[in-house]
């Protein structure tokens, strides 16, 4: 323990967080497999990943205001005034604790009402489900300052932490495991309890064995400063909590099994982005901001289409061929026990649109960091902010007419449209970018993978194959082939390495 929770390098940490973090992805993954297999596609099932995702969601939410405010914050104290940002960072843990502590008070006093209140879901439901909404409750406050505490570590520069977050999945299997059909679907938040309460033990422990850390809060250290810049930086982030909570919230009161047929879709199109697409993209913001302080506008472009073009190598291939062999994978790694064709129908008529959305959070997620490294977020609000709200009231209207299936396409085309608005923030303010460069090139690794495509579609089409796992491999070893021609002829994947080689 004593060598790997010691203070590392930015660089080293960032391996560990992708290490842990694919290491999670892994096991979680094998969870809802599992998950599919005893419970399928179920109204209690239904609430439980509802819980799970509107907790995982407020928990984000706090982990964003403490990277953007109260840590920098804190640091920044820190330089003038030795343990006044210790000082600030105590009385933020106190506002967690008070919190949790509430949430799970309500959740075991008013645990009926409270699902009402946040849930679409049948009163009768909720009703046999108290001890789920309890748990969940209880769960929320844990996560919350389990977040908080690796957050401190990580300002200090111990990464180490981040070896134990695949805990969060393996625990819960261990759980799932042993008590499936004791405790029914609750045991997977057994298992988070656990894990939880594991973290917060060794966290607090190495924040005084390591780190020296005195738990004490302070007084008077919310100026008017910090808590302007409180506001006005979760502006955006307010609203697209909203944006995440909303759709599920109006699924939840539509047809039985829609939620857990949207969450089985997002694990297999949320995987990417975790492992690949916030890696990369944050590697990339450090050199962005680096080459704006240096006000190198050439290298910033290179570096700015340099990266999009990477990730487009990388997630095109996934995007274009688990879409078209969307309900055969859906099969591979779903279809038994309670999860039946129709539940695979569902979750594969999410994770088309879902992939989509997968390949455009890439440049959307570029085109922000450029933003951020310029310091051109207050030029970008009022039109980010605009987009934001157009959404909200696009899905609301969208579920209402044509249905949950409708979601994620609407993500999809509000993306496209951010592009038409940078389209004209990037030509007043970073004129040295080639914009329209960086979509091209996406458009053109699109059709080299819709190309490499069609003898893998031929191929599996006329062997007709009736098991979905000689489906996708025959279609996965002809489109990687054909793919790897192709590239290799366009010079595509001689670039592809030189990047990889550079990283």
């Amino acid at each position: 323990m004593r060598n790997l929770f010691q203070p590392v390098s930015y660089q080293k940490g960032a391996w560990w967080a992708v290490c842990s973090t694919t290491a999670w992805k892994a096991c979680s993954f094998l969870n809802s497999i599992l998950l599919a297999l005893y419970f399928g596609t179920r109204p209690d099932t239904d609430l439980y990943f509802y819980l799970i995702m509107l907790s995982g969601m407020a928990v984000n939410f706090a982990q964003r205001v403490n990277a953007a405010v109260f840590i920098p914050e804190a640091m920044n104290a820190e330089k003038t005034a030795p343990q006044s940002g210790m000082r600030l960072l105590n009385t933020v843990f106190c506002f967690y604790i008070f919190l949790g502590g509430l949430a799970a008070a309500a959740g075991l006093l008013f645990p009926t009402a409270l699902g009402r209140a946040l849930t679409r879901f049948s009163a009768p439901l909720l009703h046999e489900q108290t001890h789920l909404l309890s748990a969940v409750c209880l769960l929320f406050a844990c996560q919350l300052i389990t977040s908080y505490l690796s957050g401190l570590l990580e300002m200090r520069k111990l990464f180490g932490s981040a070896w134990l977050a695949p805990a969060n999945a393996l625990f819960p299997l261990a759980c799932l495991l042993i008590g499936a059909k004791q405790w029914g679907i609750i045991s997977m938040v057994y298992g988070f309890l656990a894990a939880n309460v594991l973290q917060m033990g060794v966290f607090i422990y190495l924040l005084k064995t390591r780190c020296g850390w005195d738990f004490t809060p302070g007084r008077g250290l919310f100026h008017t400063r910090l808590k302007k810049n409180l506001l006005t930086s979760q502006l955006l982030e307010l609203v697209g909590l909203a944006n995440t909570l909303i759709p599920v919230y109006l699924i939840s009161g539509l047809a039985g099994g829609l939620v857990s047929a949207l969450n089985y879709a997002k694990q297999l199109a949320d995987a990417p982005t975790e492992i690949l697409t916030w890696r990369i993209t944050g590697v990339s913001k450090i050199q962005l901001s680096e080459d704006s302080a240096r006000q190198d506008g050439e290298a910033l472009n290179v570096h700015f289409l340099r990266t999009n073009r990477f990730l487009f190598f990388l997630l095109m291939p996934l995007f274009v061929f688990t879409a078209f062999y969307a309900l055969d994978i859906v099969r591979l790694f779903f279809e038994r026990g309670n999860f039946t064709a129709q539940s695979a129908r569902e979750a594969a008529a999410f994770l088309r649109p879902l992939l989509l959305v997968m390949v455009l959070l890439a440049p959307v997620m570029m085109q922000n960091n450029l933003f951020a490294a310029q310091r051109k977020l207050k030029e970008a609000l009022p039109y980010l902010l605009v987009s934001n709200l157009l959404f909200t009231g696009a899905v609301i209207a969208g579920i209402y007419y044509w249905g949950a299936f409708a979601y994620p396409y609407l993500q999809a085309a509000c993306c496209l449209i951010g592009f038409a608005i940078n389209k004209y923030l990037f030509a007043k303010h970073f004129a040295k970018i080639a914009y329209g460069r960086s979509l091209l090139d996406g458009v053109r690794i699109l059709s080299l993978n819709i190309i490499a495509l069609v003898p893998a579609a031929a191929a599996t089409k006329f062997c007709a194959f009736s098991a979905p796992f000689f489906t996708v491999f025959t279609g996965g070893i002809i489109f990687l082939a054909a793919l790897w021609a192709l590239t290799k002829y366009s010079g595509d994947w001689r670039v592809f390495l030189h990047t990889l080689a550079a990283r």
